[in-house]
């Protein structure tokens, strides 16, 4: 039997802050200089920022597949943020810093759904 381990003050932070940061990106799908970039982005945009709002939900939760599928979203808004030339650096900076900070506790996490 696997032992459940509780979530930390730092899983919380960053899950709350995480939703909160998803929720008001969210509002930046419907602005008008997203709509410039292409008829396509504004509905690619709101998938990132849904997959960034559900992995935030499974890290409050203590599931692995909160870590990969933020890590995948981070992936993916990396990629399509470079093909555009929209890359910020501080972006990547703090993503990645979430994404490899996660990483350390991600034996502690729960495998099932």
């Amino acid at each position: 039997m696997r032992a459940t381990y509780k979530r930390t003050l730092y899983h919380s932070f960053i899950s709350v802050v995480g939703i909160i940061w998803s929720l008001l990106s969210f509002l930046y799908v419907f602005s008008p200089s997203v709509k410039k970039v292409g008829a396509w982005f504004p509905a690619v945009l709101g998938m990132m920022v849904a997959f960034r709002f559900i992995s935030m939900i499974g890290v409050w939760h203590m599931k692995k597949w909160g870590v990969m599928l933020f890590l995948g979203s981070v992936f993916l808004k990396i990629v399509c943020s470079a093909l555009l030339g929209q890359l910020s650096v501080l972006e990547v900076v703090l993503s990645a810093w979430v994404g490899v900070s996660l990483l350390f506790f991600f034996h502690k996490m729960d495998d099932n759904l």
